[in-house]
């Protein structure tokens, strides 16, 4: 990735583009950044970048000519796309960052003063972002923000790829927190578990306290968070059916493959009818996948039995019901297996009813529905 930066301050980025991580990146050529001066764009002895804004108020404002020159000169290939930091772009969010990574080269014009001649932003800027609702002293900072950023993306930038993937935003998650030793300071013990040696324990722990975490400190990130690996137990999918209906085979074999490509433990088809349970059984002969149990009470049963612990039963066609969101939240929270049930709400303990999905041209195919609810949950974005 080749990143140019702008200017009128190149200094300014000499001790971020030689040190650390960012630092050695540069210097194996894993990334490639340029500093430029903008003065060397200015005409006049005195070098000058800025003049005064119309209008009679306000700071100085750089002048397009300069900017103009600045950029045609760095602009290499055509298609680079050309960021400007401001407080009125769009915010830097790991997504934004994810997105900007597949670009081969981006140019950064650092703003000053009042900013940019807005004709010049108009014209020529691709994308204005901001790293927060605060002004700055000049566009560098939010510079350096964004190359940090990105380096953490390219291959070999990171010694340990998990250390990326398990980044604070990049699942949609916080990430866990961490200790060192000692191993008791002020009073205060590193939880048992990380020093137990037992890596699955080691490795739910720390999916579960990142997802605690989340819950309390950032909550509005679950709506671009995939669930399923910080769930303290396993999930069902269960369907209340008709035997009769002349697709049910070819339905359900494609929602359990669905179902296991979100990670469900198992799917479980109930008749809405008791006496239909024989019928059910014999339509389900050619999925075996698909466990068949008399009534919806029994599937529930079945799941409780089978795990030893309170299930939690998410109903995902009821009226009224709470957002899939708050659904989401109280998967997370729960101690036990959930059950995602379709077709029935059954009166129990321990059901929360979620909203059906919501379209526009019509009720959607079953297969289809279950296969947008698990991805709502279970989905990374």
């Amino acid at each position: 990735m080749k990143v140019t930066v702008l200017t009128a301050f190149p200094e300014f980025l000499d001790s971020f583009l030689t040190t650390s991580i960012v630092g050695r990146a540069v210097e194996r050529g894993l990334i490639d950044v340029k500093a430029v001066n903008l003065r060397d764009f200015s005409e006049g002895n005195y070098h000058q970048i800025d003049d005064y804004s119309f209008g009679g108020k306000g700071g100085m404002t750089i002048m397009p000519q300069v900017l103009e020159r600045a950029l045609a000169s760095v602009r290499t290939n055509p298609e680079a796309k050309v960021l400007f930091p401001t407080p009125t772009g769009a915010v830097l969010t790991q997504d934004l960052v994810e997105s900007l990574a597949q670009e081969k080269e981006l140019i950064v014009i650092c703003g000053h003063y009042e900013g940019l001649d807005e004709r010049f932003v108009r014209e020529c800027v691709d994308l204005e972002y901001s790293i927060g609702d605060y002004v700055l002293t000049g566009g560098e900072i939010p510079a350096m923000t964004l190359i940090d950023a990105l380096s953490r993306l390219v291959p070999g930038v990171v010694g340990k790829e998990l250390s990326v993937t398990d980044d604070s935003f990049y699942n949609g998650m916080l990430d866990t927190p961490h200790y060192t030793r000692p191993a008791v300071w002020h009073g205060q013990e590193v939880p048992e578990v990380l020093t137990s040696g037992n890596d699955a324990q080691i490795e739910k722990y720390r999916k579960r306290t990142a997802a605690f975490l989340t819950l309390s400190r950032r909550p509005d990130l679950l709506s671009r968070a995939g669930v399923m690996d910080y769930l303290e137990d396993e999930v069902y999918l269960g369907l209340a059916v008709s035997p009769h209906e002349p697709t049910l085979a070819c339905d359900l074999a494609q929602i359990a493959e669905t179902a296991q490509a979100y990670g469900v433990a198992r799917v479980i088809a109930a008749p809405q009818q008791r006496e239909d349970f024989d019928a059910l059984r014999d339509a389900l002969s050619e999925c075996p996948e698909i466990k068949c149990v008399p009534s919806v009470r029994r599937m529930t049963e079945w799941a409780e039995r089978k795990k030893h612990a309170p299930l939690l039963v998410i109903a995902a066609e009821a009226q009224p019901g709470i957002p899939w969101l708050e659904a989401k939240r109280r998967m997370i929270e729960t101690s036990g297996p959930v059950l995602i049930l379709f077709g029935a709400q059954p009166q129990r303990e321990n059901v929360i009813a979620m909203r059906p999905q919501q379209t526009t041209g019509g009720e959607l195919p079953r297969t289809a529905l279950v296969a947008a609810t698990l991805d709502r949950f279970f989905g990374s974005r």
